[in-house]
């Protein structure tokens, strides 16, 4: 789990990179590498995992302003299975969403799909249709407008937590309810809190996953698949956020 200390710190360290005459090497280093965002809830609870719809439609227009091109799951797949020799679209980057929150339906969806953006939502599966999260019909209107899915396991227990047989269970049973909800192979998993060890690594490759989605912060270069970076979006980060759009994600702002 990433915490505020240790995002602010990933931060600063950025910034001192990318200061002084070590910004061209640095620069030049993650723009070899892709930015994946993490959101959770977007609505109007005042929780550290709750960005506003406002900010949301922010970010998009952002991105879309800039050019940025969002990566279907399908095109990762392609190129982890290509060992990454199939070319990806310049300023590529890839839109996550945790926990499978009715609010990604209401508001997250529909400014997705006015900025002509994508995303991929990481279900719960024990949990759809519960009260504020989403139903099966709302999973399928979403992937059949282009919007991708994955696994974030039944319980949304941590992994490193568990037994190896519960680990199984976790991630196998998660991917076969949402095969069986979609009529395709869901190839991610996102681990819930980040919490992961190494039996979790093997176990989801011989589950059928292609690759795994941390939360250890980071542009992702795509080196260890099952340990792909991501970069967690926040409540509380708004002015760090930009900061980091500034310096890494939107590099046409800096020439």
């Amino acid at each position: 789990m990433v915490t505020r200390r240790q995002f602010l710190f990933g931060c600063a360290g950025t910034l001192a990179a990318l200061s002084g005459a070590s910004f061209a090497s640095e620069y030049k280093k993650i723009n070899k590498s892709i930015p994946i965002l993490l959101y959770h809830r977007v609505g109007y609870q005042l929780d550290n995992y709750t960005v506003s719809p406002a900010r949301f439609e922010d970010d998009m227009r952002t991105l879309n302003r800039e050019g940025y091109t969002c990566l279907s799951l399908a095109q990762v797949k392609q190129y982890l299975q290509s060992s990454r020799s199939t070319p990806l679209p310049d300023k590529s980057i890839l839109i996550t969403l945790d926990d499978g929150y009715l609010d990604n339906y209401i508001n997250v969806f529909p400014i997705l799909q006015q900025y002509n953006m994508k995303a991929s939502f990481y279900i719960i599966t024990g949990m759809i249709g519960e009260d504020d999260r989403l139903t099966a019909s709302q999973i399928r209107e979403m992937q059949a407008a282009g919007m991708d899915f994955g696994s974030h396991t039944v319980t949304h227990r941590f992994l490193s937590d568990l037994t190896p047989a519960e680990m199984k269970i976790e991630l196998t049973k998660s991917k076969f309810t949402l095969e069986q909800l979609l009529g395709k192979g869901i190839d991610f998993i996102a681990y819930p809190g980040g919490s992961y060890n190494p039996q979790t690594l093997t176990i989801a490759k011989e589950a059928g996953y292609e690759a795994g989605l941390s939360t250890h912060y980071g542009y992702e270069m795509f080196h260890s698949p099952f340990e792909m970076k991501r970069i967690p979006l926040f409540h509380y980060d708004r002015s760090i956020t930009y900061v980091m759009l500034r310096k890494g994600l939107l590099p046409t702002l800096l020439q």
